[in-house]
């Protein structure tokens, strides 16, 4: 995949979630759309293409399930090879998640599902924590996402990385009711972090420890639970990964430092950068500068709707919010990506107001002080903001997929779902 201010080329599930269109078996390539330079001010002219839907349906399936591929996270492992986690579907619930696979390639026009390596799949166990003990439960494994030092990398004065060809994945587990109708709540909640180590040797990609961690064992003295929507950037021998956890019982989020020891990829520190607001999802870049982005998904009143970024000139010590901007994505996930040539945009679903028939069962929505929200909660329309030049703010959107424009109205009286809308520079 490679993305540029001149050419955008959408060819990955893992930049616009073309997965989840793929699932449905509805997406086919769009036509190429243009924006004339005044558009975009003195910014040179943008030309955006749409790729297919590279993966779909995993290898293999066991008989009775429908799995899809949905999310997919890029990122490199040799110097011409990268890979996705591929995280699959299953039809039952929402979120009912079924595991992650790592797709390897070395040409985006070739991606495929054959010689995908399994990295988690559900297990059927019991609960611990039910009452009465031991009821039978499915671990739910959702998306992984992590770092990996690519085979062959350098330090930056030449000599060879001590951590070539490793790398880590995390991913929440959560147990859900055997009838896979939903997680178990309140006093019965079953969840620990699913923590992987990576190796590749320019010919295989191995699982070589798979643990589980609780969210406060991870690292000591805080409570991890909710790994970035972007994947680990180099740091010297270490590795930085925007995550979520708890800042005084209340969820945020921040950076998280990674070091290799004997026992693999671990964290060492957690350094937050929103406040106890309730963010999560985060994602982080690094700028053409050296400095650093950050950006995070708002929970609730007043940043639900949100866009804001958050820059570090210190190497993450330190953080300043630079860009808010209120009420122009939906309660949706955000990601903050960067182009191949170095410019870092937002990428996220634009508010809407639904204006079809909200069935009865689901209550009218309304904020903290009692006013209707009836938008904000469509995922039809997914948008790139790139950051101006002085990163003090946003240019205006570019509107990058709009499902029911390029593929009709959705089956069934539903509405289409684009997000997740991360991206990696790969090659």
């Amino acid at each position: 995949m490679r993305i540029t201010r001149r050419e955008f080329e959408i060819e990955l599930g893992a930049a616009l979630a073309a997965g989840t269109l793929g699932a449905a078996g509805c997406a086919r390539p769009p036509k190429e759309q243009r924006r004339s330079e005044a558009a975009v001010g003195a910014q040179p002219p943008l030309r955006m293409t749409r790729g297919r839907a590279d993966l779909t349906v995993p290898a293999e399936v066991p008989a009775g399930e429908s799995w899809r591929y949905g999310l997919a996270f890029p990122f490199q492992v040799a110097p011409r090879r990268a890979a996705l986690f591929a995280n699959i579907r299953g039809k039952r619930g929402h979120d009912f998640e079924v595991g992650t696979d790592v797709v390897l390639f070395d040409d985006a026009e070739r991606i495929s599902s054959r010689g995908a390596v399994v990295v988690s799949r559900n297990e059927n166990l019991s609960n611990p924590k039910s009452s009465p003990a031991g009821k039978p439960a499915i671990l739910v494994k959702f998306p992984i996402r992590g770092g990996f030092v690519p085979l062959g990398a350098k330090r930056s004065d030449g000599a060879s990385h001590p951590h070539a060809g490793t790398g880590f994945g995390a991913a929440q587990v959560e147990g859900w009711t055997a009838d896979r109708d939903a997680p178990f709540r309140g006093a019965e909640t079953y969840e620990y972090m699913e923590l992987h180590q990576f190796a590749y040797d320019g010919t295989t990609f191995r699982v070589t420890v798979t643990e589980r961690v609780p969210f406060n064992r991870l690292l000591a003295g805080d409570s991890l639970e909710n790994p970035g929507l972007s994947s680990a950037l180099p740091d010297g021998d270490d590795l930085l990964f925007p995550m979520g956890g708890r800042i005084g019982g209340a969820r945020g989020s921040g950076v998280t430092r990674w070091q290799r020891g004997p026992a693999g990829w671990r964290p060492v520190t957690w350094l937050p950068v929103t406040g106890p607001d309730g963010s999560f999802e985060p994602t982080l870049v690094r700028d053409i500068d050296g400095s650093l982005l950050f950006c995070a998904r708002g929970a609730g009143e007043p940043d639900r709707f949100d866009i804001r970024v958050w820059r570090s000139s210190d190497g993450g010590k330190t953080w300043a919010k630079v860009i808010h901007v209120r009420g122009a994505i939906g309660s949706v996930p955000i990601c903050l990506n960067q182009a191949a040539d170095g410019v870092p945009y937002v990428a996220s679903n634009l508010y809407e107001v639904f204006l079809g028939r909200i069935p009865e069962r689901y209550p009218t929505p309304k904020d903290a002080e009692g006013r209707v929200r009836a938008g904000g909660w469509m995922r039809d329309k997914v948008c790139f903001w790139p950051l101006n030049r002085e990163r003090n703010g946003l240019e205006p959107p570019i509107l990058a997929r709009h499902c029911t424009a390029e593929l009709g109205p959705a089956p069934g009286g539903v509405t289409w779902n684009a997000d997740h809308p991360s991206a990696t520079t790969v090659q």
